[in-house]
C-alpha cells in the first residue's frame, strides 16, 4: 500500500508540475505573439502617425502627472496659520467670540478653546429625545390600562 500511495503522490506532483510548465509556456507564447504584433504594427505606421501617437502619449503623461500633483496639493495638511484661521473663524461664528479677543491669543490657547467648543457640539444630546421617550412610554402604559379596563 505504501508503494501505491507514493506512486499516486508522484503522479499528482508530476501533473502539477506539468500544469505549471504548460502555464509558463502559454505566457511565453502570448508575450512573443504580443511582441510580434507590436513590431508589425510599428512597421505599418507612417512617420506622421507615429508622431501623432507619440504626442498623444506625451499629453496623457503630462495630464496624468499634473492631476497627481494637484491631488497631492489638495491632500496636503493645512499649515499652522491656516489651522489657526479656521479655528478663529469657527469660534467667531459658532461661539460668538470677539475677533479682538482672539487675535492676541496663541495658537495653543485658541486650539484648546476650539477643542472644548467642538467637543461640546459633538457630545450634544437633544433634550427632546428624553421627552419623546417618556411620552411613548406613557402612551404605551395608557393603552395597557385601557385594555385592562375593557
Amino acid at each position: 500500500m505504501k508503494k501505491k500511495e507514493l506512486i499516486r503522490l508522484d503522479e499528482e506532483i508530476a501533473l502539477k508540475l506539468q500544469a505549471g510548465f504548460d502555464e509558463e509556456a502559454k505566457i511565453e507564447a502570448d508575450h512573443e505573439l504580443a511582441q510580434r504584433l507590436q513590431a508589425q504594427e510599428q512597421e505599418e505606421l507612417s512617420d506622421a502617425e507615429k508622431a501623432t501617437l507619440f504626442v498623444q502619449r506625451l499629453e496623457k503623461r503630462i495630464n496624468h502627472f499634473a492631476a497627481k500633483r494637484l491631488e497631492e496639493k489638495r491632500n496636503k495638511p493645512p499649515t499652522q496659520a491656516q489651522q489657526r484661521k479656521i479655528m478663529f473663524t469657527y469660534l467667531k461664528n459658532m461661539e460668538g467670540n470677539k475677533p479682538k479677543d482672539l487675535k492676541n491669543k496663541s495658537f495653543d490657547s485658541i486650539q484648546k478653546m476650539f477643542d472644548r467648543a467642538f467637543k461640546r457640539v459633538n457630545t450634544f444630546v437633544d433634550s427632546r429625545t428624553d421627552l419623546v421617550k417618556g411620552s411613548s412610554k406613557r402612551a404605551g402604559e395608557e393603552l395597557e390600562q385601557e385594555n385592562a379596563k375593557k
